[in-house]
């Protein structure tokens, strides 16, 4: 009954999972990583067609999936509580990162006649030098699904949530030593790809 209400039914899910780290290789760069509140405390809100809804409570599941992903990454993180914190670290940083949630997007299965609950989601990472300016802006993306049998839809909820953050992170592990800023600014490749 409640898939036939165009997704009604609604309900509240923190996602609490935890995050491995990813296998891989390691870039040489010390690195401040400072998460805003916007992040750390993100919950999603969106009511049904009956005035019922879901809240979903993603901000302590950013933080872990970030960490688990810079951990691996980078040789050295530190978390900062403020971007102005970065000007007092010795030695400064290579650069300071800020990770913001853009968009988080719920699809239950009454908007897709299927038995599965989607999650889009979007990060916008901003990497900054240590003085603040912007070295450029990477927005990533991450999707999941998972479906209700056997599960609750909260269960699910949070299921499509967790793979949607797992996809956002196989993302960074394998493609933040790509960006064309990183190469040529943070890992100083210039010369090597002017040969």
């Amino acid at each position: 009954m409640c898939a036939t209400l165009l997704g009604a039914c609604g309900g509240t899910v923190e996602v609490r999972q935890a995050f491995p780290p990813p296998l891989v290789a390691r870039l040489p760069l010390r690195v401040a990583v400072h998460y805003p509140p916007s992040l750390t405390a993100y919950v999603h809100r969106e009511k049904g067609a009956a005035q019922q809804g879901w809240s979903v409570s993603v901000g302590t599941a950013n933080v872990r999936m970030f960490d688990a992903v810079f951990t691996a990454l980078f040789s050295e993180v530190i978390r900062i509580g403020s971007l102005d914190d970065a000007r007092t670290l010795v030695p400064a940083p290579d650069a300071i990162i800020q990770p913001a949630l853009a968009a988080y997007e719920l699809s239950p299965p009454a908007l897709s006649a299927t038995e599965q609950f989607a999650v889009w989601l979007r990060f916008d990472i901003d990497v900054l030098a240590t003085d603040g300016a912007r070295l450029f802006s990477w927005p990533v993306t991450g999707y999941g699904q998972a479906g209700t049998g056997g599960m609750s839809d909260e269960q699910a909820v949070e299921r499509a949530t967790v793979l949607a953050l797992r996809d956002a992170a196989a993302t960074i592990a394998v493609e933040f030593a790509n960006q064309f800023q990183v190469r040529r600014v943070l890992l100083d490749e210039t010369a090597r790809d002017a040969q």
